[in-house]
């Protein structure tokens, strides 16, 4: 029996979703699924074809994740912040053959439709007038039989998830039959995840993570308490009015629950949480000690990407013994580390990560030669840097992407990065390599100071002094009043670069 009909059979009126006043049952779930599910396969979807949805975190994304699972269609999460051209790129390249589409993106997808070829079936929910030839969510679903599809589903679907791109388009991180029941477990073990859990959606559920860590508690039969876009205070009030017990946030996210005033923080009782999970960038250490003297030991982090899972875990008891790591690797998962040369490197030693595991993609999306690029026999990179200590804890030491190579010597930007939060002073930062005619590349740093603060390229440079080598300190500064994020929570680092790299052949 497919295990959403047996929560919905067993616990028929348990909210599943609860999002801005709005609350779905499992019952509701289970039918409205069913619903859209038989409305597509009577559109003529047929296993594997692609469907995109789009919009802010929202109950439908739950139903149509149901809807596309049950008929073992291809789920693709799109970006809500994308351009026009992006949209197109991306419905275009994955040849969706459906777009689901909330208010606010509508118009977007409308007006690159013509140039999808592929694209047959347009809906949208929450707007009165659609486009011509567009559905209206509700009325489809109306349009299916309540009976599930004669078709046989996994615990999770199949799906493509687009990841940043260092240059040209990103790429479709395909995953051909989602994951096995035996890693959702793995993650109950990993994290303390229970059935019955109240799991807050603080990030948006095109991303990866947050997309999974809902559909793990849906598995698991919980309630998702789903954030339409993530504000500090809204997130406190959520978890004491619900008595949320996990969460899944990106680092910046818990920088901005630790950073509320004192007063805000002390209206809510948050005891409830038993678990807050963070991934998707380093976490700086310090956020880390802010959130155990917040929140008490209930932090894990991963090491993991879209393409690879998750890897490696830092349990509650271990960040403040081993300081900016991200665990150990977990059951099942074998890393290998490279140097350039394509030489395995021993433990201690600094280089390329490749992971082998039941969790890695099946491929990059319509590109052989990106896929090709990762597999090196039949472990797989994303490109990330890092070292294991003695005791087997993972550090990452920055991206092969974000290396600053100046007179030919790598120079770890995160290092910077992780040290520079220290400062009183700073509230975020980003250090970037810009061009030197003499050097090649130098090291910039991009400064988004704490409120009423105004630190100085002199007194920055003053409190690095002892701090940090000559070699990798910041030659130069700049401060502004924010810095550009992605909804996940990932500052645009490239958004930043390019600038400085225009005009010119290479970026190194």
């Amino acid at each position: 029996m497919d295990f959403l009909t047996a929560h919905a059979q067993a616990n028929p009126d348990r909210p599943a979703i609860i999002c801005a006043g709005e609350t779905v049952t499992y019952a509701e779930l289970e039918a409205k699924g069913n619903r859209l599910a038989g409305a597509l396969l009577a559109h003529g979807f047929e296993r594997h074809d692609r469907v995109t949805t789009v919009g802010y975190n929202s109950p439908d994304h739950s139903v149509i994740a149901t809807a596309a699972r049950k008929c073992s269609l291809v789920g693709l999460p799109m970006n809500s912040r994308l351009n026009e051209d992006e949209v197109q790129y991306q419905l275009a390249h994955s040849e969706s053959k459906a777009v689901f589409c909330g208010p606010q993106h509508i118009a977007r997808v409308h007006a690159v439709e013509d140039r999808c070829p592929h694209l047959t079936l347009k809906v949208g929910w929450g707007a009165s007038d659609l486009p011509h030839g567009w559905h209206q969510l509700e009325d489809l679903i109306a349009s299916g039989t309540p009976e599930a599809p004669a078709l046989e589903a996994g615990i999770s679907g199949p799906a493509i998830t687009y990841t940043a791109g260092t240059t040209g388009n990103p790429k479709g991180a395909y995953r051909k039959e989602g994951f096995d029941p035996s890693v959702v477990q793995d993650y109950m073990r990993w994290f303390d995840l229970r059935p019955g859990d109240v799991h807050l959606v603080a990030g948006p559920l095109y991303h990866s993570a947050p997309g999974a860590f809902a559909g793990f508690n849906i598995i698991f039969g919980g309630t998702n308490v789903l954030l339409e876009r993530f504000d500090a205070a809204t997130a406190l009030a959520a978890i004491q009015e619900h008595q949320v017990t996990t969460t899944f946030m990106a680092p910046i996210l818990l920088q901005r629950l630790t950073g509320l005033d004192q007063e805000i923080k002390d209206r809510y009782d948050t005891s409830s949480l038993r678990s807050i999970v963070v991934a998707g960038a380093p976490c700086p250490f310090d956020v880390k000690k802010s959130v155990i003297e917040m929140f008490g030991e209930v932090l894990y982090e991963f090491y993991g990407s879209s393409e690879v899972g998750c890897n490696t875990v830092m349990r509650p008891h271990e960040h403040l013994s081993h300081p900016n790591s991200c665990g150990r690797p977990v059951d099942g998962i074998e890393f290998k580390v490279f140097d350039d040369d394509g030489n395995e490197l021993p433990q201690g030693e600094t280089g390329e990560l490749y992971i082998r595991s039941g969790q890695v993609i099946t491929e990059y999306w319509k590109n052989s030669e990106a896929t090709e690029a990762a597999r090196r026999d039949d472990y797989f990179s994303v490109g990330d840097v890092g070292y294991f200590d003695q005791d087997g804890f993972l550090y990452i030491v920055d991206r092969k992407r974000d290396m600053v190579i100046s007179g030919g010597v790598n120079i770890c930007t995160s290092e910077i990065e992780n040290l520079l939060h220290a400062h009183p002073d700073i509230w975020d930062l980003v250090i970037v390599g810009i061009p030197d005619d003499e050097w090649g590349e130098s090291v910039h740093a991009i400064i988004q100071p704490r409120a009423n603060a105004r630190p100085s390229e002199e007194a920055i440079s003053t409190w690095l002094a002892d701090r940090l080598a000559d070699y990798k300190r910041p030659r130069s500064y700049e401060f502004r009043e924010s810095l550009p994020r992605d909804d996940a929570g990932k500052i645009r680092k490239r958004e930043l670069r390019e600038p400085f790299w225009e005009g010119r052949g290479s970026r190194v």
